[in-house]
């Protein structure tokens, strides 16, 4: 099981761009290590974003050509190779910052942060691979470039459905303003005679609720008289982003306050070329979280200037807002959608049934069974350790049953199967959707 554990965890997609304070930097007792300045400080970031090789490209263009499922599979075989490399190198960088931070000041927090990017991608596994085939089977690929991304207001969201374009950046202040002239509609609440603070012209428009951002999408589609106008939901604000810019600087840990749109446009860019997606204002989705009481609370993604600069992940899922009110930190971005047709299967999370497990042992093996969940072509098995929180990767099977083996007597041992789909981004994993053995083998389900 630990040869499959290794070899499951080498497939774990992430193009994440990962950092860590250097050994010089810590040798000369920088304990200033928190998390936003981190990454400003360190050499020891991965600067480059990886681009396609060449045999991804010609799987790409095979693929658009004859889209048969033989060729579909040999692109993502080849996509989860690169995967391995990437993903290998994270772990080779993790082990070296151990030995490297070991007994220095800040070091367990810094091997802490590196860690939870780790656990990031084994939660989020499925959901980096179906991305990227959905951006790599989109047929508008190969016809893009994103050196003329500039020259457009709108940007493809590949992997969205074909009609899908996304704003290039966040409204500002001047953009929205002209929606409140020509409609009457209420100004922000940090607007002063009816306009926007001096020279702010160019900054992401706040305090604009996601009710606010809807009544000027609206006004978009009224204006533009054939393309619709919409917020977009997490999973199309995720393709549009893609994993984390090239470079570490943001606006995240650098100012007080918002900045211009543009002012960090050459060193960041999302997955196709729009900018501003990490730090700077979070950004309205419509997909819901859960709220308390009568409230809708809305995702809202890319962090912000006071963010922490991990909660700026493209992956990140856990922040929400209520849907009627504004925030100083919380702006937005709209999908246009191309005359208004809205692909047939919207790029939306998988949110497939979790399984009720049940677990048979005999000796020191424990056989885990669920029955078939709807929509699911494959299972994944991981390991969660309730004390740490982490995770860890077992196995993936089609079958609807797995055995474990090699377990210690007296260990307290618990499990998650995770459903997954290739043809929509994948649900993440749940540790709430867990089974317990215990060292009697007693079945405790918590799903």
């Amino acid at each position: 099981m630990k040869a499959i554990k290794k070899i499951f965890s080498l497939l774990l997609a992430a193009l994440l761009l990962t950092a860590a304070f250097s050994a010089a930097a810590l040798a000369a007792g920088n304990t200033n290590n928190d998390r936003m300045n981190m990454y400003t400080n360190s050499d020891f970031i991965e600067k480059e974003q990886p681009e396609l090789s060449g045999k991804t490209k010609e799987l790409i263009s095979r693929y658009q050509k004859d889209p048969t499922m033989e060729n579909y599979l040999n692109l993502r075989d080849e996509v989860i190779k690169n995967y391995n490399a990437v993903l290998d190198r994270k772990e080779t960088k993790l082990e070296e910052l151990k030995e490297e931070t070991a007994g220095k000041p800040g070091g367990d927090e810094i091997v802490s942060e590196m860690e939870d990017i780790v656990q990031e991608m084994y939660i989020t596994y499925w959901n980096r691979i179906n991305s990227s085939m959905l951006r790599f089977t989109d047929p508008r690929l190969l016809k893009w470039k994103i050196s003329d991304a500039s020259r457009y207001e709108y940007i493809p969201v590949m992997g969205a459905g074909e009609s899908i374009y996304v704003k290039r950046t966040p409204v500002t202040n001047a953009e929205y303003a002209e929606f409140l002239a020509d409609t009457g509609y209420p100004v922000p609440a940090n607007w002063k005679n009816g306009t926007y603070p001096v020279q702010e012209e160019d900054l992401p428009v706040n305090f604009v609720s996601y009710e606010d951002a809807q009544a000027y999408c609206t006004w978009l589609t009224e204006q533009d008289g054939v393309n619709a106008y919409r917020l977009p939901n997490e999973s199309e604000w995720e393709l549009a982003a893609g994993h984390m810019p090239k470079d570490a600087d943001f606006n995240c840990g650098i100012n007080d306050g918002r900045t211009p749109v543009e002012q960090y446009a050459e060193v960041t860019r999302g997955a196709h070329g729009a900018v501003d997606f990490w730090g700077n204002v979070w950004e309205w989705t419509s997909t819901e979280r859960t709220g308390a009481d009568d409230t809708t609370i809305l995702g809202v993604k890319g962090g912000s200037w006071k963010s922490a600069r991990t909660d700026c992940r493209s992956e990140y899922r856990e922040e929400g807002r209520d849907a009627s009110s504004g925030y100083e930190d919380v702006g937005f971005r709209v999908i246009q959608v191309l005359n208004g047709e809205e692909p047939e299967q919207k790029a939306e999370l998988a949110a497939l049934a979790f399984p009720t497990v049940s677990a048979v042992s005999a000796g020191d093996t424990v056989t885990l069974s669920w029955e078939p969940v709807e929509k699911a072509i494959e299972y994944q098995i991981f390991e969660y350790y309730e004390e740490t929180g982490l995770l860890y990767m077992l196995d993936r099977t089609s079958e609807t049953s797995v055995t474990i083996s090699n377990l210690k007597e007296g260990a307290a041992c618990r499990y998650i199967v995770q459903p997954i789909s290739y043809i929509e981004i994948a649900d993440n994993v749940s540790p709430e959707n867990s089974v317990a053995v215990t060292a009697a083998f007693l079945l405790e389900n918590q799903s």
